[in-house]
């Protein structure tokens, strides 16, 4: 059986497209646990309602706790050897469980992971369609840290085995905001051979402007950022995997920056920690694929001093 952990939270809008691409699976045996996340719109009845047409779908409501914690909550009442997680504003191609699990079993693999698409959503695709990959360790965290293959490091488009998670005790940070499917997704592969790669797009995905990574504005969420980097680099003995991850932070923290001195971030501390995590392997930034324009922003970045205006200074106590 394959359990699909689906957190809802305000999705009233889209949530019954994501229960129809659901239920009407070509992989029957699966079981849907919709966590309501203390929802205050309409998405609480549609759970309920969806509840009493299709018994593989089981409800549960709590209070309000963020998206980590709700994914948590699903994943301790996981009943499958199969684990995947879904957005409740996304959707996935009919046969898209069906495949992952297959190529799962047919690869021994631990870990299925598929392409994803925000334009064009497709209910089906052909089996004969499919393009599969092998990748090694190395290769998937690299391509977890700068995407390519349009997979990146979200826990949505991939199909897990629900032992590892439960015998290593993998669980979402609920201190990170943002990334905190990365350290997810890291600390899953510690435990894996390879992965299985579907270089087709099976699950659709809708960028939701208003969430805290898309907010083109400044928010303090995104610095929590830096708690799944500095773990990640903590945890490996690896020096590859240490200048693969490098490349990822000082990426993800050139953006950062930019922010901070756009919308005039005043706290000094913040400047500091960010500006540190961009003198983590320079040279591998330098060298990788990341676009031009923010190498040379990166350079620049590194050259500018913390901003003069009025700052908050926090204080160790």
């Amino acid at each position: 059986m394959v359990s699909i952990v689906v957190p809802v939270y305000n999705a009233e809008k889209y949530l019954e497209d994501c229960l129809i691409s659901l239920v009407d699976q070509t992989y029957e045996n699966i079981e849907i646990i919709l966590v309501d996340d203390g929802s205050v719109d309409d998405s609480g009845r549609i759970c309920d309602s969806w509840a009493e047409k299709d018994d593989r779908i089981i409800v549960y409501h709590k209070k309000n706790e963020g998206v980590s914690t709700t994914r948590n909550f699903g994943i301790q009442r996981a009943r499958g050897k199969f684990l995947m997680f879904v957005d409740a504003d996304d959707m996935l191609v009919l046969n898209a469980v069906e495949y992952m699990v297959k190529e799962m079993i047919k690869n021994n693999s631990e870990l299925v992971v598929c392409k994803y698409q925000s334009q064009d959503y497709k209910k089906n695709i052909r089996e004969s369609n499919l393009r599969i990959e092998l990748l090694l360790k190395e290769d998937y965290l690299r391509e977890m840290m700068i995407p390519e293959k349009n997979i990146a490091a979200f826990v949505y488009n991939r199909l897990y085995l629900t032992q590892i998670i439960m015998e290593k005790n993998i669980r979402f940070n609920q201190n990170v905001q943002v990334c905190e499917d990365t350290l997810f997704n890291y600390e899953y592969i510690k435990f894996i051979k390879n992965v299985v790669f579907i270089n087709n797009a099976l699950y659709f995905y809708r960028i939701n402007a208003g969430s805290t990574m898309f907010k083109k504005e400044m928010n303090p969420a995104k610095l929590t950022a830096n708690i799944v980097f500095d773990k990640m680099l903590d945890d490996t003995d690896s020096l590859e995997e240490k200048k693969i991850i490098a490349v990822g932070c000082i990426a993800y923290n050139v953006i950062l920056l930019m922010q901070m001195y756009k919308y005039k971030w005043k706290n000094k501390n913040d400047y500091i920690i960010v500006k540190k995590h961009l003198k983590i392997y320079p040279m591998e930034f330098m060298k990788s694929i990341i676009k031009f324009k923010y190498k040379i922003g990166y350079l620049i970045l590194l050259c500018l001093p913390i901003p003069r205006y009025k700052m908050v200074v926090e204080k160790n106590i």
